[in-house]
């Protein structure tokens, strides 16, 4: 109970009350934050098809679904439930890292209790894990992935002294499955290795291991096919081996303290980030100074060496096929034909370190409070903590700082008077010529959409349909050599395609400038009537 409170605590120091607010949108604005509401905001209205999670007015062809968005579908699936009973909009992502906190405490808790600490040790072991760099940074940013906790769940069932129950690592793949899959891979990882553990110390035999693994193979396909992580032809992206961790990553601040030297590093290394901090540095000192760590054999028993073995794996794919040392690339492994797909996949792979990180950050405190006598041993943690949050501490308070006011509206470049005359004309559908994703306008376009109830397929998505996205583009380039423009459909165009669509133009139709942006509508000139705006004026600039 103690951890929970530790965690609410957390909440209410780092992020911000208002973020419950259940209509308050404001803080949801920006960055991927902004993608991942959206994303919930079209599912919540969309109609239930196969897959459930499908949302097809964010995306049209481009087969968008919940889980692409990284819109949580363990939460968007209740709500949409009962959406009809909730206000307008509705907001679940503060509860949802309340939640994180809340449970980020309790299993590092957890953890260290079954790693042989006190209470007390343990509850600072928890507050270890709510400050860790890569959860801090990680939630601002990838709201559902900062659903760290989940990596510590795992952990918690790899390490626990007992052989978990049947439904136990079911239920957790299945949990994490319908949050993020760089989680789910990583804690399948650490299942694979607690089967293992099992095996060998013979707390279960191979016919209980043959139903668990297809307990969790089941029920982690369904909710993937569910959740519609499995709709797109490709899950793969650009990106593997610029994402990783670099070698000095422990050591690498990237601001997250004010006194530990800076050491320059790669661009993308952010993405690997596992600065341990200066308190757990510290403990580390201290702990090499007293011995604690002289117990180090006991890592080669069956019990400890196959989680040993699998977190260094990850860590190793952490690092990529490029070797980074500080602002450096030391070596580029050569990468097999059959491996691009898996590693395109999950090209941020930096993120892989999280779970040596965890265990590390949380058995180093363990350490130290079985090394010392518990007054002493607790005074070192209580120490080393509290010079911790002093130099973290205004990284650490970032969110919280820059909390907007709590609003039900987003602020939108889309000011004339125009577009609410689209949305009354019955225009239903709003497209950009070309689809740029996360370079395009798609925060604008898609937030007039979804307030007006259109389709899209101007939109920022955590992974695209490449064959789709290919079909689009050749459709369009088809559509401005003939003209044959779809009906009630306001396109936006670049100053290429609309060079093309001039060619076509009809006397009715509507090629203007608005609000910064090329329109085109065809048949849609009525439309600006009586609003300044020439309904040809976008062939004068």
């Amino acid at each position: 109970m103690l951890a929970v409170l530790l965690g609410i605590a957390g909440f209410a120091l780092f992020v911000s009350w208002s973020t419950l607010i259940p209509t308050n949108i404001a803080w949801l604005a920006n960055g991927d934050r902004a993608m991942h509401q959206l994303g919930w905001m079209f599912f919540r209205h969309a109609p239930w098809g196969l897959p459930p999670g499908a949302s097809p007015n964010l995306g049209l062809e481009l087969s968008n679904s919940i889980g692409l968005v990284d819109g949580l579908p363990l939460f968007a699936f209740p709500f949409k439930l009962i959406e009809a009973w909730l206000p307008e909009p509705f907001q679940y992502w503060g509860y949802w890292l309340l939640l994180c906190y809340m449970l980020q405490a309790l299993f590092g808790y957890k953890i260290a209790r079954a790693l042989g600490a006190g209470q007390g040790i343990s509850l600072l072991a928890a507050a270890f894990a709510l400050i860790t760099p890569a959860f801090a940074s990680r939630y601002p940013m990838h709201m559902a992935l900062g659903g760290h906790w989940l990596i510590l769940a795992a952990l918690y069932l790899s390490v626990r002294p007992q052989s978990p129950r049947l439904w136990a690592w079911p239920l957790l793949t299945a949990t994490t499955a319908a949050v993020h899959a760089y989680l789910l891979a990583m804690v399948l990882a650490l299942w694979v290795a607690a089967l293992v553990q099992r095996l060998l110390l013979g707390t279960i035999g191979w016919k209980r291991a043959a139903i668990e693994i297809a307990a969790v193979a089941l029920v982690t396909l369904t909710v993937l096919w569910t959740a519609g992580f499995l709709m797109t032809g490709s899950l793969g992206s650009a990106g593997f081996g610029a994402y990783k961790l670099n070698l000095l990553g422990p050591l690498i601040r990237d601001g997250w303290s004010e006194i530990f030297p800076e050491i320059p590093h790669l661009a993308y290394d952010y993405e690997g980030l596992s600065f341990l901090g200066v308190g757990i540095l510290g403990l580390i000192t201290i702990g090499l100074l007293a011995g604690a760590f002289g117990r180090i054999g006991i890592l080669f028993s069956c019990r400890w060496w196959p989680l040993i073995v699998m977190t260094i794996l990850l860590t190793v794919f952490a690092l990529s096929n490029k070797i980074g040392f500080a602002d450096h690339e030391l070596v580029t492994i050569p990468i097999p034909g059959w491996a691009t797909g898996f590693l395109a996949m999950f090209r941020s792979s930096g993120r892989f370190v999280w779970p040596l990180l965890y265990l590390s950050t949380i058995a180093i405190v363990a350490l130290i409070g079985v090394r010392f006598r518990s007054w002493l041993g607790a005074t070192i943690v209580v120490a080393a903590l509290v010079l911790q949050l002093a130099d973290s501490g205004q990284a650490l308070t970032r969110v919280e700082r820059n909390t907007p006011r709590p609003s039900a509206v987003w602020s939108s470049e889309l000011k004339s008077p125009f577009w609410e005359r689209v949305a009354a004309a019955g225009y239903d559908r709003i497209r950009e010529i070309p689809p740029r994703g996360m370079s395009g306008d798609w925060k604008a376009l898609s937030y007039y959409a979804v307030t007006h109830g259109m389709a899209t397929d101007s939109v920022y998505l955590g992974r695209t349909d490449e064959t789709a996205l290919k079909e689009l583009k050749a459709r369009n380039k088809q559509m401005l050599a003939t003209g044959t423009f779809e009906p009630n459909t306001i396109y936006r165009l670049d100053p290429l395609s609309a060079l093309q669509a001039a060619r076509h133009l009809r006397p009715d139709d509507l090629f203007a400038t608005i609000d910064g942006r090329i329109i085109f509508a065809r048949g849609g000139a009525n439309l600006v009537e009586g609003l300044d705006i020439g309904p040809h004026s976008a062939i004068d600039g």
